[in-house]
């Protein structure tokens, strides 16, 4: 009997924690490690993690003056237990999109590949 087995999960790059995942889309050239088409289904997939912060309430706030559930000072728009965060769905990509992501992360802002 052959056994199929699962590629490990790529370790998520340190700082990337404290990115959304709209800036993960937006910001980070994955496309090119992926491939158009695969590009664009996480791009979706990135989008739609934040669609669901946004629904349970858990999206990081929008920077502003403090009213309208914006927040004045950087470190309300940092809190890592804000759900569009990358911990919080980094283990719901599969290893060639983490891979991608780890691999744009670094060509960006350096570290080991």
């Amino acid at each position: 009997m052959t056994q199929i087995t699962t590629p490990p999960p790529i370790p998520m790059p340190e700082d990337l924690e404290y990115w959304t995942a709209d800036e993960v889309a937006e910001c980070l050239p994955y496309q090119s490690t992926l491939g158009r088409e695969a590009g664009d289904v996480l791009y979706s997939k990135l989008w739609g993690f934040l669609a669901e912060a946004a629904n349970a309430g858990t999206a990081t706030p929008l920077g502003g003056d403090g009213t309208d559930g914006t927040v004045e000072h950087p470190c309300g728009r940092q809190n890592l237990e804000n759900t569009d965060k990358a911990r919080h769905w980094w283990a719901r990509l599969d290893p060639a999109e983490q891979r991608a992501i780890a691999q744009a992360y670094r060509s960006e802002f350096g570290g080991e590949a």
